[in-house]
């Protein structure tokens, strides 16, 4: 919490901050704080592009730890930050794996990472498939986060899902 506003102070103008309310896993080290349009690569891999940013990121490393006997590389990024969009990032990954891009938003899909996603892949000719978990286009209730991520579609079962989709494989889970 503290590094995004370290980061919110420093811009020029209106900030939005979206955060979760109660206590917050740290999912970086605190000598690598958070810097303003930067993508981390959490994983290399060369079958499936993969591109969180929020919670999502927690549940999908979990997600990549189940699997990682099943043979599948993950190239995982997470966006810290949506704007300005990593058009360069998103094509390089796109272009580089095998089978497709998959996002997930703790968000409605439409608007979000995965709409600026298929942007860039339809104005760059990039002929990959894209799978786009999160609230699809309905409006939310509310109840408990692990609720919330099962019943829309975006948890670690629900990637590790998307991916068998996307690769046509069914994959080897370990649950932890």
């Amino acid at each position: 919490v503290l590094s995004v506003l370290d980061v919110a102070e420093e811009i020029q103008g209106p900030v939005y901050i979206r955060m979760l309310r109660g206590e917050v896993p740290r999912l970086f080290p605190t000598y690598s704080p958070m810097r303003f349009g930067t993508v981390r690569v959490l994983s290399e891999g060369k079958d499936v592009c993969l591109v969180t940013s929020g919670i999502c990121t927690e549940e999908a490393i979990k997600a990549r730890e189940m699997i990682t006997t099943s043979g599948v590389q993950i190239r995982h990024l997470h966006l810290s930050t949506i704007v300005p969009f990593p058009v360069n990032v998103i094509l390089d990954a796109a272009t580089s794996c095998k089978y497709g891009v998959i996002t997930m938003e703790n968000h409605l899909i439409n608007g979000g990472v995965g709409s600026a996603t298929a942007e860039v892949l339809a104005e760059h000719a990039v002929g990959k498939r894209l799978i786009r978990l999160g609230v699809q286009n309905c409006y939310a209730h509310g109840a408990s986060r692990n609720y919330l991520v099962s019943e829309y579609g975006f948890d670690k079962y629900s990637l590790i899902k998307a991916i068998e989709e996307l690769c046509h494989k069914k994959l080897i889970i370990v649950d932890q």
